[in-house]
Order: structure tokens, then C-alpha cells, then sequence
């Protein structure tokens, strides 16, 4: 990696993230806005773009902007055991949103298992489940279940970027 300055699109290439990303770290404490040199322009270094990638990494292994920040200062203290904390109250919620993702997948099976038992010509089981009717029939699934599922804590898998980490072998989004 280059030594010398880089502008913030530069940074956001070398970190692959995009310029609004860069600023929206900035304005959450993650990253620190540089000072403005010659003709207005900012100037990030290495160190920026190590944090960058530090930031993407961490959040596709399902940490918070909140646990970042944590991580971010407790690696300059070396408080091993806190980053141990942290990282095990991520695997529990990871562990929680999967039980969750796995009751749905049950839910929605039963729902279609019941869509398929239904006589030909009657109303939709799923689609009265996903509204709210109650004219279901009981030996299906919950549909309140269904309708109530919570979401998955905030986060969305596709935030992560899993796919593209699973295609190159790298953390980094």
C-alpha cells in the first residue's frame, strides 16, 4: 500500500467502501476527519484505510457500530477479556437470530404444506395467514406466528455482504 496521502475517494477505493460511507463513519466517531490541506481537499493515510477495512470486516462478522467503536478503543488498551465479552454477546444474537430464521422456515413450510392440502379453488392459506384472516384452518401453522415473526434483531443478512465474502475467501465488504 502506498505511503503517501490519499483523497477520500482514494480511501474509499483502497478500503472498498464507497465516499458515504467514509463520512458517515466520520460523523459517527469511527473515523476521524482529517484536516484539509492545500486547495481544500482531505488527507487520509494508511492508518485510515487499515481502520476502514477493521470497520467492514467487524461489521460482516455481525458486530455493531456500537461494538466497532468499543473494539476500536479497547485495541489500544489490550482489554482482551472485554473484547472477549463483546464478541460472545455477538455470538449469542447470532445464534438467536438463526433459532429465529430457523422458526420461520417452519412456519412458512407449514404454511405451504397447508397451501397444498387445500382444496382446489378455495382461498389462499398463505395469503389469508400473511393478512390476518382467521377463517384458517387450525391444523396448519400459527399464523400469528408467522405474521408476528420478529425481525432479525435489526440486521439484515444481506447487510454483511456473506455472498460476495463466500465468492472471494476475504472478510472485507
Amino acid at each position: 500500500m502506498p505511503t503517501h496521502a490519499f483523497t477520500i475517494r482514494k480511501l474509499a477505493d483502497a478500503a472498498g467502501v464507497g465516499v458515504e460511507a467514509v463520512r458517515y463513519y466520520q460523523r459517527g466517531g469511527l473515523l476521524a476527519a482529517p484536516n484539509r490541506v492545500d486547495g481544500g481537499f482531505r488527507e487520509y493515510s494508511s492508518d485510515d484505510v487499515r481502520r476502514l477495512r477493521f470497520i467492514k470486516r467487524a461489521q460482516a462478522l455481525g458486530y455493531s457500530l456500537e461494538d466497532i467503536a468499543q473494539l476500536l478503543s479497547l485495541g489500544t488498551t489490550r482489554d482482551r477479556l472485554r473484547v472477549r465479552e463483546i464478541t460472545r454477546e455477538r455470538v449469542a444474537e447470532i445464534r438467536a437470530r438463526v433459532a429465529d430464521l430457523q422458526s420461520m422456515a417452519l412456519a412458512l413450510e407449514g404454511l405451504a404444506d397447508g397451501c397444498a392440502r387445500a382444496p382446489e379453488g378455495s382461498a389462499c392459506s398463505i395469503i389469508a395467514a400473511l393478512t390476518g384472516d382467521q377463517d384458517i384452518e387450525p391444523t396448519t401453522v400459527d399464523a400469528g406466528a408467522v405474521a408476528q415473526a420478529p425481525p432479525a434483531r435489526g440486521r439484515s443478512p444481506m447487510r454483511t455482504g456473506a455472498a460476495s465474502h463466500r465468492r472471494t475467501g476475504t472478510v472485507a465488504a
